[in-house]
């Protein structure tokens, strides 16, 4: 590495004060490689930019080319390693000179196209004209009509024809150019002859020459062909882009006959379509008119007669309705069948067998209020179940104590004792929270009968509870009554 950064590496046929073949041959080698890598290195990484633009701008790439997340961050780190080698590989100071020179041409070529940059022709060439500090679109001011296929395809060969007769003078003028090659080397080769005889021994000049001028016929054939080539790359891409435009829009001539007979299609479907609604109109508004005739208008008198005999009996009901008492029509549905009177609805009309049975299967007595009969009905079952839970807690008691009984082999006493001491604290420990339970449900239970009875004897003194409010009893409604009572209560 230190006799590679001792080398000097050259660009554009610059010299060195070295005179070895050897090194001269190792630093054009260098030269080309360094050079070569670094270009690569730099075109890559430009492209790699270019890529990320347009796949921001979502425009030049598919989505079957555009690269993922992924594949950018692999390039990337190949890029890096590939930098890596780079610079392993070689000297610092001929990288730098490699970039210095690239940049050097870059900056050349750009002012290059600074200086040959024309903004009015390429305005004009875009179509566009400056106007007051604006660019004005002047591509619509242009006749938007396409030629003729006749007058392109006439264009067409009418460059052809102009191409054959370039071609046809460029390979005239090749061939005074030979002719004039030619007799340019008999006369060298003449002047050569007129002093060959001093030159005999110096066969290797001649060579020299010889070797000389075939050089520089095929260096001027070969710059020769490759502006040709290059003039009809260029005619022929132009030419291209025109074929493509002409295709183009012979596809949007084709595309749009296309569109106009699919419109053509869909206009006939529609006035067949009109047509046929037309005449179903027809048809449909002259059976309307022979229903009205034959069905409609005999039945208008028997139904006008029908309509008043109805009128007629609806104002008679009305005028009976008035005559009917509300009590009468006042009624409450029980068991979701029956519909009872509300009047009936009383607490001194319970006086059947069934009521009475049941006051005395629960040792209900008949004076007190029949609302009561919830509270003694569920007081009594709280009761069953806790006579129930004590009875089956009883039960298992015994059967688990013939159990243990059984088990024992010996007539310990003190053993027996001390187990039945167990057992007992076992069963205290069990039993007494579940009797404070019940305790305390039970109190409450007395609790809420108490508010029951309160609120069932407030409401049983009250001597109208069930009658409506519009209901008078002696001259006196209901609001009525409770205020005199609330009156004779606070007087007493």
């Amino acid at each position: 590495m230190v006799r590679k950064a001792e080398m000097e590496v050259l660009f554009e046929n610059q010299s060195s004060s070295s005179s070895d073949g050897d090194n001269l041959n190792s630093k054009a080698s260098a030269e080309a490689q360094v050079l070569r890598e670094v270009r690569d290195l730099c075109n890559d990484r430009v492209h790699f930019y270019q890529s990320l633009q347009e796949s921001e701008l979502k425009t030049g790439e598919t989505t079957a080319t555009r690269m993922t997340r992924e594949q950018r961050t692999a390039v990337f780190h190949y890029w890096l390693s590939a930098v890596e080698n780079l610079l392993g590989g070689y000297p610092p100071n001929h990288v730098l000179s490699a970039l210095q020179y690239l940049a050097s041409r870059e900056q050349k070529e750009l002012e290059e196209k600074l200086s040959s940059l024309d903004v009015t022709r390429d305005v004009t060439a875009l179509q566009f004209r400056y106007e007051s500090n604006h660019l004005l679109d002047i591509s619509g001011e242009e006749d938007t009509e396409l030629p003729p296929v006749k007058t392109l395809l006439q264009s067409a060969w009418q460059e052809v024809e102009q191409s054959l007769v370039d071609l046809a003078q460029t390979r005239f003028r090749v061939q005074q150019l030979r002719n004039q090659l030619q007799a340019r080397r008999k006369g060298a080769e003449h002047e050569v002859s007129g002093f060959a005889d001093e030159l005999q021994s110096d066969t290797i000049a001649l060579s020299v020459l010889e070797l000389e001028l075939q050089c520089v016929m095929q260096a001027a054939a070969r710059d020769y062909i490759q502006d040709q080539c290059i003039l009809l790359d260029q005619h022929a891409r132009s030419r291209q882009e025109a074929l493509r435009n002409l295709h183009n829009q012979w596809q949007s001539i084709l595309d749009f006959r296309q569109l106009v007979v699919l419109r053509q299609d869909q206009i006939r479907g529609l006035i067949k379509g009109n047509s046929s609604t037309k005449t179903e109109l027809i048809r449909l508004h002259r059976e309307l008119q022979e229903f009205l005739q034959c069905k409609l208008v005999p039945q208008f008198e028997d139904v006008t007669t029908a309509a008043n005999s109805l009128r007629n009996s609806i104002s008679k009901e009305a005028r009976q309705l008035g005559t009917v008492s509300l009590h009468a029509l006042d009624r409450r549905t029980v068991e979701r069948v029956q519909r009872i009177p509300a009047s009936w609805l009383s607490i001194h009309r319970l006086q059947s067998s069934a009521f009475s049975s049941l006051c005395q299967s629960m040792m209900f007595p008949l004076y007190r209020a029949p609302e009561e009969l919830c509270s003694q009905a569920r007081s009594q079952q709280l009761e069953l179940r806790f006579l129930r839970q004590l009875l089956q807690l009883h039960s298992t008691t015994l059967q688990k104590t013939q159990k243990e009984a059984e088990l024992l082999h010996a007539s310990d006493q003190k053993a027996l004792l001390s187990r039945v001491i167990e057992d007992d604290q076992k069963l205290l420990k069990s039993l007494v929270p579940r009797v404070r339970t019940f305790t305390q449900r039970c109190t409450q239970g007395l609790s809420y009968a108490d508010q029951a009875k309160t609120a069932i004897s407030y409401w049983w003194d009250r001597p109208a509870q069930h009658v409506l409010p519009e209901v008078n009893k002696g001259g006196l409604t209901f609001q009525e009554w409770l205020q005199r009572w609330k009156l004779a209560a606070k007087a007493s």
